[in-house]
C-alpha cells in the first residue's frame, strides 16, 4: 500500500465526532428534565391564564374588585379562580362548611382552586362581599406563592402579628387556630391586607402585587364593621343603663315600702288616738300631726309617681332593647347562609 506523505489517520476527527455524540446523548435527558421542571413551575400560570380567558369576571365581581382597589393581577386571580357570587342554596352546596361560632361568607376551594362568595344583600353591610371576595382572592394568591416567597412572606406576617392590637383580628386568628390549625399564616395573609390600615413598608410593598390602593378595601371593611360596632355599642349601653335603672328602681321600691309601712302605722296610731277622748292634748297638736301625715302621704305619692315613671322608662328601654335584638338578629341572619329567611 502506497502511502502518501500527508497524515493518514482520521481518528482525531472520528473521536471528536463520537465525543460530540456522547455529549448530546448525555445532554438530551438533562435538557428534557429541565424543560419538564420549567413546565411544572409555569403549569399553574398557564392553567390560570387559560381559565381566566375562558371565564371572564361577571360585571358584579368586576365592580367588587374595583371597590376593593384591586389591580389587574388581583382581578386576574379572581378570574383564574372562577369567582362566583352564590345565593344561599348554591353557596351551601359549593361551600359545605358550617361553624357553630361563625358564619361562613366565602371559601377558596384548594382542590378546584375556585372561589365562592355568599351573596349578602343587606344594604347596611353589603360591603362585606367586597372584603370577603378580596380575602378569598388572597388565599388564591397565597396558594400560588413559591416555597421561597411563601417563607419570606410568612416571616413578614409573623413580624406584623406581634404589632396587632385589632381585637377583631386577634379573635378571628384564635378561631382559625382552633378550627384550621396549620393555616394561620394563610389566614393572616388575607386578614391583614383587608382589615389592617397600617402595615410595615415591606408588607405594603408585597401587597402592591394585588392592589392599586389597598386602603379602599380597608375603608369598606371599616364602614360595614362600624354598623356591627355601633349596634353592639347601643345594645351594651342600653343593657348597662337598664341594669342601673333596675338597681335604682329596686332601691326606691324598698324605701317606698318601708316608708309606706311606717306611714300606715302612724296613720293607725293617729286614728286610734283621735277615737279616744283626751288623747290629743290640744287641737293644735291634732292639727299638727294631721298635716304632717298629709304631707307624708303626698311625699309617698310623689315617690310612687317617680317609681312608676322609672318603671315606664325601664319598660320603654326593654322595648328598645328588644327592637335592637330584632335588628341584630336580622343582620346576623343576612350573613347566615343556612338561615331560612326570604331573600
Amino acid at each position: 500500500m502506497r502511502v502518501s506523505g500527508k497524515p493518514v489517520s482520521p481518528r482525531p476527527s472520528r473521536s471528536k465526532k463520537l465525543y460530540r455524540i456522547i455529549i448530546l446523548a448525555v445532554g438530551l435527558p438533562l435538557i428534557w428534565a429541565a424543560g419538564v421542571w420549567l413546565f411544572a413551575i409555569n403549569l399553574q400560570s398557564i392553567q390560570d391564564h387559560i381559565t381566566a380567558r375562558q371565564n371572564p369576571l361577571s360585571s358584579e365581581v368586576v365592580a367588587i374588585a374595583d371597590d376593593a382597589g384591586l389591580n389587574p393581577h388581583g382581578k386576574f386571580l379572581l378570574a383564574a379562580s372562577r369567582t362566583q357570587l352564590n345565593d344561599r342554596g348554591e353557596f351551601n352546596e359549593n361551600c359545605p362548611i358550617k361553624e357553630e361560632q361563625a358564619y361562613i361568607l366565602g371559601c377558596y376551594v384548594f382542590d378546584d382552586k375556585r372561589i365562592y362568595i355568599f351573596n349578602v344583600v343587606d344594604e347596611r353591610v353589603i360591603g362585606i362581599k367586597t372584603v370577603t371576595t378580596t380575602h378569598e382572592m388572597l388565599h388564591a394568591a397565597y396558594d400560588r406563592l413559591s416555597s421561597g416567597e411563601k417563607s419570606r412572606v410568612n416571616k413578614l406576617l409573623y413580624e406584623e402579628k406581634s404589632k396587632i392590637d385589632n381585637q377583631q383580628i386577634l379573635d378571628i386568628m384564635k378561631f382559625y387556630e382552633e378550627t384550621e390549625p396549620g393555616q394561620e399564616f394563610n389566614e393572616l395573609h388575607s386578614l391583614l391586607a383587608t382589615e389592617e390600615r397600617i402595615l410595615s413598608p415591606e408588607l405594603e410593598k408585597y401587597y402592591e402585587k394585588y392592589f392599586i390602593d389597598r386602603g379602599k378595601v380597608v375603608a369598606v371593611y371599616e364602614k360595614y364593621q362600624k354598623v356591627f360596632d355601633e349596634l353592639q355599642s347601643r345594645i351594651a349601653d342600653l343593657q348597662n343603663k337598664m341594669e342601673a335603672e333596675e338597681g335604682s328602681i329596686n332601691t326606691a321600691m324598698a324605701q317606698y315600702e318601708t316608708d309606706l309601712a311606717a306611714y300606715n302605722r302612724d296613720v293607725d296610731l293617729f286614728n286610734s288616738c283621735a277615737d279616744r277622748a283626751g288623747c290629743f292634748t290640744s287641737m293644735a297638736t291634732f292639727n299638727s300631726q294631721y298635716h304632717r301625715l298629709i304631707a307624708r302621704g303626698q311625699d309617698l305619692d310623689a315617690q310612687a309617681n317617680q317609681i312608676n315613671a322609672a318603671i315606664d322608662q325601664y319598660n320603654a328601654d326593654v322595648e328598645e332593647l328588644n327592637a335592637l335584638g330584632v335588628e341584630a338578629e336580622k343582620l346576623n341572619q343576612s350573613l347566615n347562609s343556612h338561615a331560612e329567611v326570604a331573600e
